[in-house]
């Protein structure tokens, strides 16, 4: 085995280590807000938004705060260090990555399922 074989194998190896090093710190799981709570770690959770008059967006913070209710029924009350997103109000569903801290869940992000204009509506 010549000198270049032995370099790009060792460079593959190293680069196959950092691929899969990233791969595992950036997966998080889909559960609900009680084993999220329990766990401590970041999550995906399904939603839907409840309480909306409750929800408030502070600007000195930069902060919009808001309830959300599970697939399995579980509340929990939701701070997101960004503005309200845009086409929150329609969303089906909410999507919330973050972890908890306390009593509160920070989301660092959110994805939104919003009803589709080309689904058949029922007349």
């Amino acid at each position: 085995m010549n000198n270049r074989t032995l370099i790009l194998i060792i460079v593959t190896a190293i680069f196959m280590v950092i691929l899969m090093f990233n791969f595992a710190s950036n997966t998080s799981i889909y559960t609900d807000f009680k084993t999220a709570k329990q766990t401590g770690e970041e999550v995906h959770i399904v939603a839907e938004w409840i309480k909306r008059d409750q929800s408030y967006y502070n600007p000195q913070k930069d902060e919009f705060s808001f309830y959300l209710r599970d697939t399995v029924g579980n509340e929990a009350f939701v701070i997101y260090p960004d503005p309200k997103p845009v086409n929150f109000e329609q969303a089906d569903k909410i999507v919330v990555i973050g972890k908890f801290q306390s009593d509160t869940f920070w989301a660092n992000k959110i994805l939104m399922k919003c009803p589709s204009k080309y689904e058949e509506k029922n007349l």
